[in-house]
């Protein structure tokens, strides 16, 4: 199986922006990180794993929150950063990046974590 056909997903990549902003009343600017409205990447190919690394569903009010990281497959030379917002082309999920690696020159992965509402089991 070649790394093309296991590509069959696509992604927007959105990647973090920072700037300083003071909170006001005489405080110091610290940074403040902000994703544009439209992707810098836009449908890049991908796999979002099957599996996932590790779910977590804590029962709060008025819904649940799902926390969940996969894996996220690309080819090399993705662009694609610490903290880069991934949202799912076909479902609309978003996923925040951790560190991407590079797999010896041919491919990328880097493992998302997905944070929201969840249903209960």
């Amino acid at each position: 199986m070649s790394l093309e056909n296991l590509l069959n997903h696509t992604c927007n990549i959105y990647h973090a922006r920072e700037e300083q902003k003071s909170p006001g009343y005489g405080l110091p600017a610290s940074p403040s990180f902000y994703y544009l409205e439209e992707p810098d990447v836009a449908e890049q190919e991908c796999h979002f794993g099957v599996r996932s690394q590790s779910v977590t569903i804590t029962q709060t009010q008025p819904v649940n929150i799902m926390d969940a990281k996969i894996k996220l497959t690309l080819p090399i030379g993705a662009d694609i950063r610490l903290n880069d917002k991934i949202v799912d082309c076909k479902t609309g999920l978003e996923y925040t990046a951790e560190q991407p690696v590079d797999v010896r020159g041919h491919h990328l992965f880097a493992y998302i974590k997905k944070i929201g509402e969840g249903k209960m089991l």
